[in-house]
């Protein structure tokens, strides 16, 4: 495994190894024995990996139910479509 692969590896499986496929795992682990490249491209996704799953960075429950209620409350010339209700207004 080249840490080109690797790192397509860690895009598709994150960072921790034993949710990868055991083939894919036993390479990467041999790559990580001898790359320094790897080992910080691990470190990485593990570092993203656990800010993006602390419970105080979520966000409240309910909050996207509340989202669409309120959405769709609103009349439709106000949602942003067009007289016939089936193309948004163009932003440019």
């Amino acid at each position: 495994m080249t840490d080109e692969e690797f790192r397509d590896r860690l895009d598709r499986h994150g960072g921790d190894l034993a949710l990868w496929p055991a083939d894919a795992a036993r390479d990467a682990r041999r790559l990580l024995l001898r790359s320094v490249k790897a080992q910080a491209m691990l470190d990485e996704m593990v570092t993203v990996e656990l800010a993006l799953g602390r419970s105080e960075d979520r966000p409240p429950p309910g909050l996207a139910d509340r989202i669409f209620a309120a959405a769709f409350r609103l009349p439709p010339s106000e949602r942003g479509f067009d007289e016939d209700g089936d193309q948004p207004t163009r932003l440019m």
